[in-house]
């Protein structure tokens, strides 16, 4: 399978693991990934116009005749949302007026379909299953609009769907779809962190031992800040959170230092530990 690949800005930042944990993954999966060559900004949700917005994307888009797989369900929801308004001729006119290469079409692809679509047919690649890990499974709000994409928005079930082919077991998690409070976290610190510990509360409830999440604002809300929301709240989480795709990656068996796990602010290797402990009383 060759795709092009569309890192996203935060892979350069706060999300290296994200595009590190990608690169193997899909390399351990025989997915070629060929990067854009001259990617910018997807037109994130901070951008006010949206033909500003709509155009940043179809450039991206315009690059490429392969399907485009990105790893951030900000960079995924942005640019489907853009490729399904392009659809209007009048906007792709404007649009492409201003382009030097002509958007006439494109593909998207989530990594988490993509690799979910390979570990069905090549099973025998988890070479480490998760077996009897608790896992919170976490959407959060972008990744499933608009509409018509990867998953229905109200009900989602492919990461629970992941989670079950590597072996582990996805957790009833109620707020699965609930926004994690970054995009008001700059005017709005407290009533974001108030949503962020509302979520890590009820994933310690639920009994997680990870949560997984596809999203690198709510990796960050969840995981970065998490230390210091134990510290304003008063309260004890300890609950890792990991990218879907070092999650999968280490039920490939690959290096921790592969997949980036050191980046993570709440460790995962007691996790790790666990899962290989776990696999060798099988033995």
């Amino acid at each position: 399978m060759k795709l092009a690949y569309y890192p996203g800005c935060v892979s350069r930042s706060t999300g290296k693991e994200m595009d590190v944990s990608t690169r193997i993954v899909c390399a351990a999966l025989g997915i070629a990934l060929q990067e854009l060559e001259d990617w910018n900004c997807c037109g994130a949700t901070h951008v006010p116009s949206e033909l500003v917005s709509v155009g940043l994307a179809a450039r991206n888009l315009a690059q490429t005749d392969l399907p485009i797989m990105t790893s951030c369900s900000i960079c995924y929801s942005n640019l489907r949302s853009a490729a399904l308004t392009m659809e209007d001729p009048q906007v792709r006119a404007k649009v492409n007026a201003v382009l030097t290469k002509k958007y006439s079409g494109a593909q998207i692809r989530h990594a988490l379909d993509v690799i979910l679509e390979v570990l069905e047919k090549n099973d025998e690649l988890i070479t480490v299953p998760l077996k009897d890990l608790k896992v919170a499974p976490y959407y959060g709000c972008l990744l499933t609009r608009p509409r018509g994409g990867i998953d229905q928005p109200e009900f989602p079930t492919i990461l629970e769907k992941l989670i079950k082919t590597l072996a582990a077991e996805p957790l009833d998690f109620r707020l699965k779809t609930f926004c994690c409070g970054g995009p008001i976290f700059m005017p709005q610190e407290q009533a974001a962190e108030d949503i962020a510990f509302l979520i890590l509360k009820e994933a310690k409830k639920a009994g997680a031992e990870v949560i997984v999440t596809v999203c690198p604002l709510c990796h960050l809300m969840l995981d970065a800040k998490q230390k210091a929301l134990e510290q304003r709240y008063g309260e004890k989480i300890g609950i890792p959170v990991l990218y879907v795709t070092q999650l999968v990656g280490i039920a490939l068996g690959l290096n921790p230092d592969e997949l980036g796990l050191e980046m993570n602010a709440v460790s995962p290797m007691p996790v790790v530990e666990k899962v290989y402990e776990k696999m060798a009383e099988e033995a």
